[in-house]
């Protein structure tokens, strides 16, 4: 593999995500109602992945191994969402 080719592969996801995961930043940005969501989540061994924005408001999804919950503003817990998650 020519070294180009190398760097844009190894590029690509810093360009996709907005820099490194920092837990306490994301924790940050939740919602009282979400805290509570994601909390009672941990419990069962999810922990808090990421923040996706969607149009009615930020979604704190969280993971337990390839299993994935959401968790909305109000504290709704889904854990059937449908996301694209990219790899």
């Amino acid at each position: 593999m020519s070294p180009a080719l190398t760097d844009a592969i190894e590029t690509t996801p810093q360009e996709r995500r907005r820099g490194d995961f920092d837990t306490k930043e994301w924790w940050q940005r939740l919602s009282m109602d979400q805290k509570f969501g994601v909390y009672q989540l941990s419990k069962f061994g999810f922990e808090l992945a990421f923040i996706r924005n969607m149009a009615n408001g930020p979604i704190a999804v969280v993971r337990r191994s390839r299993e994935y919950a959401t968790v909305d503003q109000s504290g709704e817990v889904n854990l059937n969402p449908t996301l694209q998650i990219r790899d």
